[in-house]
């Protein structure tokens, strides 16, 4: 994967690619991956599942601790060496798939000050090579990003306090960081517990456990 990280690309910059079954790398770029998910991610690809979030994260996923954040930090299993949810069709979870995935092959930075992307080229692709030429914001358009970004940039927020914080998390605040940020259903069982309010909506109840860690973390 080679990342050019030479040319920013602001929403009115232009890019080419294009990606359908009829290409001849369909669906390469969900093998072999490290595919790491933000809470948003799996609100929605559990409740497309018809699953609580503790059966979806147990089944689908594994988590380490991030060695830059120090963070519990949220990927998907692979099966055979591919993504779970992709079959010779394509993405069975397309509707709902992770923001990484809708944003490919652009990867979004935000700062304070500003928001850009860098192209990812790979060399199996050959959504380059094709005559589809987007804006950046006609793409995040295109692929229902913009929700995504929205949601992952509340999570970032308390990421990034952390991490410039310094401060470690020891073992019962790794606990509680995951469960209020990843696991959205039994933070509403124990809702009480936590200190936190119930709430009927996931993501409601998602951002509820964000901002339960910004106050406890960052003492916000």
């Amino acid at each position: 994967m080679l990342i050019d990280n030479e040319k920013k690309l602001g929403l009115d910059d232009t890019f080419r690619f294009s990606c359908h079954p009829g290409i001849g790398c369909f669906n390469e770029c969900c093998r072999n991956l490290t595919l790491m998910l933000m809470p948003y991610d799996i609100v929605r690809l559990k409740n497309a599942l018809g699953m609580r979030s503790y059966e979806f994260l147990e089944k689908y996923t594994t988590w380490h601790v991030g060695a830059a954040t120090g963070l519990p930090v949220v990927t998907v299993k692979q099966v055979n060496n591919a993504c779970p949810f992709v079959s010779k069709k394509g993405c069975t979870v397309y509707a709902d798939r992770p923001a990484s995935c809708r944003l490919y092959p652009l990867v979004r930075m935000k700062s304070a000050k500003e928001e850009y992307y860098y192209i990812v080229y790979e060399d199996f692709c050959e959504g380059h090579k094709q005559e589809k030429v987007w804006t950046v914001r006609e793409w995040i358009e295109n692929q229902g990003a913009e929700v995504y970004n929205r949601m992952n940039d509340v999570f970032m927020e308390l990421v990034l306090g952390i991490y410039s914080s310094g401060r470690k998390l020891n073992g019962d605040e790794m606990a509680r960081f995951y469960t209020a940020c990843y696991d959205v259903d039994t933070l509403r069982e124990l809702a009480e517990e936590f200190g936190c309010e119930k709430k009927e909506d996931d993501v409601e109840q998602m951002l509820e456990g964000i901002e339960l860690m910004k106050c406890e973390l960052l003492k916000r």
